[in-house]
């Protein structure tokens, strides 16, 4: 029941949003352009994530960020799916319009918090009924990735950063954790044991807590990949 949900859900988005849209309008800049996608029910912005954005241009000359148009919903009823999936086809729009405007000067930097999270590593790695991830044309102008409170977030990993030992509750594997782990060397995911999301812990405070626990460190890591 809920695939046929989903895939119907999918179905009307995919009416009510043509493939051939107006690209918009973007500006090149010197620095990083970051790309954020806020979590679950955040009003539309940057969300938390704001606390990264702001420290990297502080440290990073001429940096923007932009923030991923998405729904950021959540329910039982196959919502999130489809939510995340309009997620990823708006970061995927928004990395190649940028690359298409700015070319080899694209310095591209991708966030997400929560959901958003889920929505930047799919754009990267694909998942089950989601949108073709970004092809390789493009990792050369993805500078870095940095991911919290990840709903996909798999234990044991490279990338991984923090003391969480449990998957999340959409943990990746096969194909997408193949894919995602060619991006090892530029992608940081950041998980707190106990969280409800991202290690099935049993506190949201502690999810809620993610940006905020390893903003400095995300911001530093970012700034060292400039």
């Amino acid at each position: 029941m809920l695939r046929s949900t989903v895939l119907l859900g999918l179905a009307a988005m995919a009416a009510a949003h043509p493939l051939i849209q107006a690209q918009e309008a973007v500006t090149c800049v010197s620095g990083l352009y970051m790309i954020a996608a806020r979590g679950s029910e955040e009003d539309p912005g940057e969300g938390p994530l704001s606390q990264v954005t702001s420290a990297v241009k502080a440290l990073v000359p001429n940096s923007a960020s932009v923030a991923v148009d998405y729904p950021a919903a959540i329910y039982d009823d196959g919502t999130y799916p489809v939510s995340v999936y309009e997620g990823i086809t708006d970061a995927i729009k928004k990395v190649k319009a940028y690359v298409a405007a700015c070319g080899a000067s694209s310095r591209i930097v991708l966030l997400g918090f929560s959901q958003g999270g889920n929505v930047m590593t799919d754009a990267l790695a694909g998942g089950v009924l989601k949108p073709d991830p970004l092809t390789e044309d493009y990792r050369k102008y993805i500078r870095a990735v940095v991911s919290f409170g990840d709903p996909t977030f798999t234990a044991g990993q490279g990338f991984d950063v923090g003391n969480a030992t449990k998957n999340g509750i959409f943990s990746r594997g096969g194909d997408s954790l193949e894919l995602l782990s060619t991006y090892s060397s530029v992608l940081r995911m950041y998980c707190m044991v106990h969280d409800t999301i991202c290690a099935t812990g049993n506190s949201l405070t502690v999810h809620s807590a993610e940006v905020a626990t390893f903003a400095s460190q995300a911001t530093q890591f970012i700034v060292s990949k400039a």
